[in-house]
């Protein structure tokens, strides 16, 4: 917030203003705003040019995009016969049954994942039935364990 002090400066400073300066800045701003309108002029003038250009080259810019039309369909029905002809010739991966895609398809997931080093289903698997073997074992010698001490240490 200028102060009182900043004020009277202000003041100051437009009261030394020539007074010769003053007339000059409102012909400044008159001339800039009659080079506005001139300019809005131009663009209004401008636009009617463009509108009448329009009217006039209309119809022949519409018969020669519908010409343009004409061709890129006719290039794009080529193209499409070209593409259904290649698919036709293609042979179908589909024609296989699903459980060997299916088992393609699972092979390639678990050379993925060995590669990445991570544990596959049938990895897991595997280690579930070392582990439940691991666990009879260990079992059967605690059972054997048992019947060894009853042997040597018979209760009275």
């Amino acid at each position: 917030m200028p102060t009182q002090q900043q004020d009277k400066n202000t003041q100051n400073s437009l009261s030394n203003i020539d007074s010769h300066e003053k007339p000059k800045r409102l012909e400044n701003t008159r001339k800039n705003m009659l080079d506005f309108r001139k300019y809005t002029q131009q663009i209004w003038l401008a636009g009617l040019g463009a509108f009448s250009r329009a009217e006039e080259e209309g119809s022949k810019l519409f018969e020669n995009l519908v010409k343009m039309g004409e061709e890129l369909e006719s290039n794009i029905a080529e193209s499409a016969k070209t593409a259904l002809e290649t698919v036709k010739n293609t042979p179908k991966a589909s024609d296989e049954p699903p459980e060997k895609l299916d088992k393609g398809w699972d092979q390639r997931v678990q050379q993925s994942l060995n590669k990445v080093g991570l544990a596959t289903h049938k990895d897991i698997q595997y280690l579930e039935q070392l582990i439940l073997q691991l666990h009879h074992k260990v079992d059967a010698l605690a059972q054997e364990n048992q019947q060894l001490k009853q042997q040597l240490h018979p209760k009275p």
